[in-house]
């Protein structure tokens, strides 16, 4: 998947500001700024939530173009939750990518040998007990 810049906080956050020095009359400013904060995170979160419901919707509806619609307005939401929380678009991509790579390795270790039988008896590989990803 190529890499598409992750979009601005739709709210300003107060992570990553130094604090105002004391006394230089910013006080209003922060509690404004602290009170902003839980309020762009339950707009991200709503929004986020607005989307998948709306794309589950679609797939139970089976209608392909409201899935793919939602579909790409819900990833757009997560990546404003990623651009508020400060996360890196491609670390999650990685884990992603790792979590599909293990998933892939569980199946191959799972299926059996293409072996002949040995002593009338089928030589059985190493057998992973769950297929859940970690």
């Amino acid at each position: 998947m190529p890499y598409v810049p992750a979009p601005k906080p739709l709210f300003p956050s107060t992570s990553g500001q130094a604090p105002a020095p004391a006394g230089t009359g910013t006080a209003s400013a922060q509690t404004s700024d602290q009170t902003v904060r839980p309020a762009a995170i339950k707009q991200l979160s709503r929004d986020a939530g607005r989307h998948a419901t709306a794309c589950a919707a679609a797939f139970i509806a089976k209608n392909r173009t409201d899935i793919i619609q939602e579909s790409a307005a819900f990833l757009r939401s997560l990546e404003a939750i990623w651009a508020e929380e400060g996360l890196d678009p491609t670390d999650v991509w990685t884990e992603l990518l790792r979590r599909i790579e293990v998933g892939d390795l569980f199946l191959r270790l799972n299926q059996a040998p293409h072996r002949k039988k040995l002593n009338g008896k089928l030589a059985r590989p190493w057998r992973i007990s769950t297929s859940k990803l970690p």
